[in-house]
């Protein structure tokens, strides 16, 4: 059996109010290591402006410039110095932090020359021009809502009326913080291998409106003459939501995607399978099936199922990337077609500690196994607000002297799942309060649960290793 921790790059600790790709980064896989886990399990780390929600994101190959580490920017010679900024708040403050990294980060590109490093990013990397583009009309604009731009602005990929070289200024600092972002995750990647740790990343099964995807393929999507989505995703009532949930992305068309040999697919994993070593695929069932709401409606409820080819887009995906590595998120009520889609691909699925009470925890082999994730309750929450009768059987299940909520962490870690996920939230036993999220609603508290200095981060990883022993 295999473990790791589930620790979101924007939980870590750091100088400056949120984790980014600097010395404590390096300094939490150096301990992972030491306390024997093969995994780090990440959430997106691309750039939102729907609520800081890492699964509505401006673009699924952009990394987020506020993970860039200003440190290695002055070891570069592009800055002289930069002040602390929130560095031990256990919440994340992100409008703040990526108005002051912005503030840096600009100064550092006024200073860049380019180099041949640069330029050969930029050539093997086409995508970033589209996105340097994209946000430059946002910014103009002042939205990233590219169906509201000026005909000009919002039909450029198709009918190119612009002359982009007005624009070199805005359009190359966007370029160069991409080029920072993915010089520093491309040597902290390569640092977390050599330690002989694999990263999990993460990828939304669907893409943002607001999106440069979008933006730039329009007939990859469910859209009206005006670029409006016709039919928007989301999941009928279940576990997290007696109405369901409105998400509000747009449905794909997979008419086109598939005559179009999934293109759009096959760039996007390919692109995911440079960056991490194992991909998870949230919303995995949506390959097979998926809840069509009509964008005119205000509710969940109003959707009916659909079905996509997921056989076909599968085969093409193996053919033209060959080996890559997926987690099929396939949690919630599925049909046993979406299971025999997962398992005629070998893929490894999800299942949580939270959800298993009743269905009983066996079947575990070939599986991720996770205490809860970063959409559940913590444990010690959870534990907290059980019912007597459930606490005592947990307690019959686990039989162990230890607190309840470090007894099923210490009963994952020692189960038979091939792969075992602890969040660094349950190995540090907080209580709801700092919950990552809660699905379905857009509050100040989402995703903002940070690990507020870098002891803490090794008392809980140091916990993982102790729990998985027995100790």
């Amino acid at each position: 059996m295999k473990a790791g921790v589930l620790f979101p790059l924007s939980s870590f600790p750091s100088k400056y109010g949120i984790g980014d790709l600097g010395k404590n980064a390096y300094s939490i896989v150096e301990t992972l290591a030491e306390n024997g886990a093969q995994y780090l399990q990440i959430l997106p780390f691309h750039f939102s402006t729907q609520a800081n929600s890492p699964y509505r994101s401006v673009s699924t190959f952009a990394g987020d410039e506020i993970y860039i580490d200003l440190e290695k920017l002055i070891e570069m010679g592009l800055l002289e110095s930069v002040p602390e900024y929130y560095p031990e708040s256990s919440i994340v403050y992100y409008d703040k932090i990526r108005e002051f990294k912005h503030k840096y980060l600009l100064k550092a590109y006024k200073k860049f020359r380019g180099n041949d490093e640069y330029h050969y990013f930029l050539e093997k990397c086409p995508w970033v021009v589209d996105y340097a583009v994209y946000c430059t009309f946002a910014a103009i604009n002042g939205s990233y809502d590219w169906s509201s731009w000026p005909d000009e602005f919002k039909y450029y990929p198709k009918l190119q009326q612009i002359n982009l070289s007005e624009y070199d200024e805005e359009i190359g600092y966007y370029q160069f913080v991409q080029y920072i972002f993915y010089l520093q995750w491309f040597t902290f990647k390569k640092y977390t291998n050599e330690l002989g740790i694999k990263i999990i990343g993460d990828m939304p099964f669907y893409v943002d409106h607001g999106s440069v995807e979008v933006w730039l393929d329009n007939e990859s999507f469910l859209l009206d003459d005006l670029g409006h989505p016709t039919d928007v995703a989301g999941v009928p009532p279940d576990y997290f939501s007696a109405t369901g949930q409105y998400w509000g992305n747009p449905i794909y068309d997979w008419n086109h995607l598939q005559n179009n040999d999934f293109k759009f697919w096959v760039d996007r994993i390919g692109w995911a399978s440079k960056i991490f070593d194992i991909t998870r695929i949230d919303h995995f069932r949506a390959f097979d099936s998926y809840w069509d709401i009509p964008a005119a409606s205000t509710s969940a409820i109003d959707g009916t199922w659909k079905y996509a080819p997921g056989y076909e887009l599968f085969d093409c995906l193996y053919e033209k990337l060959g080996d890559i590595e997926l987690v099929a998120e396939d949690l919630g009520y599925l049909r046993a077609e979406v299971i025999e889609l997962k398992n005629h691909y070998h893929l490894k699925g999800m299942k949580v500690f939270q959800f298993m009470l009743d269905e009983g925890f066996e079947n575990l082999d070939n599986n991720y196994f996770y205490s809860g994730t970063h959409d559940n309750e913590t444990i010690k929450g959870w534990v907290d607000g059980l019912d007597q009768q459930t606490y005592d059987r947990l307690v019959e299940l686990v039989k162990s002297p230890l607190p309840l909520n470090l007894a099923i962490i210490q009963y994952c870690l020692n189960s038979n799942a091939s792969d075992v996920i602890i969040p660094i939230w349950d190995l540090l036993e907080v209580n709801n309060n700092q919950r990552f999220n809660v699905p379905g609603e857009v509050n100040d508290t989402n995703w903002t649960y940070r690990v507020s200095n870098l002891e803490m981060a090794k008392k809980g990883i140091e916990l993982f290793a102790k729990l998985r022993k027995g100790d």
